[in-house]
């Protein structure tokens, strides 16, 4: 009975053009298509918890998104860049009020198997003197990727700043 439904299969398929091969072809492309697009979604949300766990000042969180080799600003590994960003947020520089947060544009991903790199921007807003939202800076990323344990991870995050006189993060 089996044999005969495979028969019938490969008999509809052919009168349709389409040889095993070929519908072989097009179930690995699909897969591979799909699995992009699942990449493309975790790396989108690793872009979006950057600026969430920051705005949270969940600093081990933020950590956690790098690997364990991860470069950010000057420091490498989940630990040792969430202290910075802890001792960075404690000194509060610019004298930025709260809350503040941020905002994120202008992105492209690129994945290359288990690597990826992508590009972004993103405000970062604050309530002014008279308590009013403004735009405190504005920042451009570029970032190397890699999945790790099935998890999209930063391997290195340069940030660019882009208003005059604002430091990077």
């Amino acid at each position: 009975m089996r044999c005969w439904k495979a028969a019938v299969a490969v008999v509809g398929l052919s009168l349709l053009g389409v040889t095993m091969p070929q519908a072989r072809a097009a179930d690995s492309d699909a897969a591979a298509e799909l699995q992009e697009l699942r990449d493309r979604n975790a790396i989108h949300e690793l872009l979006l918890a950057y600026g969430r766990t920051l705005d949270a000042r969940d600093f081990d969180g933020f950590g956690g998104l790098f690997t364990e080799d991860g470069e950010y600003g000057g420091s490498r590994g989940p630990e040792a860049i969430a202290a910075a960003m802890r001792s960075t947020f404690a000194a509060n520089p610019l004298g930025l009020r709260e809350p503040n947060f941020h905002v994120f544009f202008n992105e492209t991903i690129d994945v290359q198997g288990d690597r990826a790199t992508s590009t972004s921007m993103s405000f970062y807003v604050a309530p002014d003197d008279a308590g009013e939202y403004r735009i405190a800076m504005m920042a451009a990323y570029d970032d190397e990727l890699a999945k790790v344990g099935g998890e999209w991870k930063f391997r290195h995050r340069i940030v660019r700043a882009l208003t005059p006189g604002a430091p990077a993060e």
